[in-house]
């Protein structure tokens, strides 16, 4: 059984110019899902380009023609689709396409990050873009409360700014800041790339170093350190929002990436907020009627990770329902959880798992993903043994 990086099932290999590129076979599918990873995200940024990622993103897919997304256009005239998405540590592209036009889908994605475009017209349009983007997110009120919430976590530290950036730094943001920072994304030892699907592993490898072993090996990306240690609770931050619904985000610092707690703390997480069996569902919205949507998950973050609460309520209630949290939380603290808990959440978690696998686009996020964020990267059967 192949290994790459710990993971099995995985073929794999490391250019020389550090480029690392993975084959995963799911022989069900006709379709092949590719899976490019960055390992910068806007958690590297300095205040003044905070932004610059979320714009490098989107001028991926902007083109010397003029013409409107022409790369998009050219994944779905091969019968695909194609997207992209900037974190805190990772910025991504991904496609899926049907098993016959792989090899030219991913042509274009190694064209995109290779050589992207950054003529001033287009710059001046996906900044009009990007503008209207951030007025969106001020017209979401939960968006306003996660934001506020991720910014008390991480004061002064790009984990606690806008992934997009303001609208100050992105108005002065420019070609030589976001053709800098493209660079350095899409170098070698910072590019990862992975796919599956029905595909002969090694002739695909074949494929994936030729697509890639012209880029420059550049340096790899590291993140400024944060200072997680626990610390007195600020007081409420109230915003003020016209809704038909108050908005809360609930958070604090629980073990991270590199404790062996963290597959415990996944647990708690889904017995407090994952699936219709979990505490804040069952005390908020069944038994109280408090709230049609509420959740908890794990966000991470280098080596720290916060667990959230988020939902929303009538805002007369909003007191009611924050009470309720509290309570659950507290008496998760003193009093713990139950076997008959941990066996739904550890099946919960199990079997959406497996059930996101059967998707080629799925095992090959994950895998890229696992490499990417993780200090030591594990395949699913790994995790599911963790959780177990």
């Amino acid at each position: 059984m192949p290994v790459v990086n710990g993971v099995s099932g995985a073929f794999g290999r490391t250019l020389a110019n550090g480029v690392e590129v993975i084959v995963l076979p799911v022989p069900h599918t006709r379709a092949v899902s590719i899976y490019l990873a960055s390992r910068i995200g806007s958690g590297s940024e300095c205040a003044e380009h905070n932004g610059v990622t979320h714009f490098v993103e989107h001028m991926l897919f902007r083109d010397r023609s003029g013409q409107p997304t022409p790369i998009a256009i050219a994944i779905e005239r091969l019968g695909g689709q194609i997207n992209a998405a900037t974190e805190l540590e990772i910025t991504s592209v991904a496609a899926k396409v049907p098993v016959d036009s792989w090899e030219k889908a991913l042509r274009l994605i190694s064209e995109m990050v290779h050589a992207p475009v950054m003529d001033e017209r287009e710059i001046e349009k996906e900044r009009l873009v990007i503008l209207d983007e951030l007025a969106m997110l001020e017209d979401l009120p939960e968006e306003m409360a996660r934001r506020a919430l991720i910014s008390r976590l991480w004061p002064e530290h790009p984990f606690g700014r806008e992934i997009a950036g303001s609208v100050a730094t992105v108005r002065e943001l420019t070609r030589d800041d976001l053709s800098e920072r493209a660079q350095h994304m899409f170098a070698g030892v910072n590019t990862v790339v992975a796919v599956a699907g029905s595909i002969d592993p090694r002739s695909g490898l074949d494929v994936l170093e030729k697509e890639f072993d012209g880029f420059s090996s550049g340096c790899r990306q590291e993140y400024p350190s944060f200072d997680g240690e626990p610390r007195v609770a600020d007081e409420p931050m109230l915003i003020g929002k016209e809704a038909e619904q108050a908005y809360f985000s609930i958070g604090g610092f629980v073990p991270g990436r590199r404790d062996p707690r963290r597959y415990a703390i996944d647990l708690l997480a889904a017995v407090l907020g994952a699936g219709f069996g979990s505490r804040l569902v069952q005390e908020l919205r069944e038994r109280r009627g408090l709230t049609y949507d509420i959740g908890a998950d794990i966000l991470q973050a280098g080596h720290h990770s916060a667990l959230t609460i988020e939902g929303s309520t009538d805002p007369a209630r909003l007191v009611d329902a924050i009470t309720v949290v509290f309570g659950q939380l507290d008496d998760v603290a003193v009093v713990g959880v139950t076997d008959d808990e941990v066996e739904r959440a550890r099946a919960y978690v199990v079997g959406a798992l497996v059930r996101a696998l059967e998707d080629s686009a799925v095992v090959a996020a994950w895998y890229a993903r696992e490499v990417v964020l993780e200090p030591e990267a594990c395949g699913p059967t790994d995790l599911i043994d963790r959780v177990s």
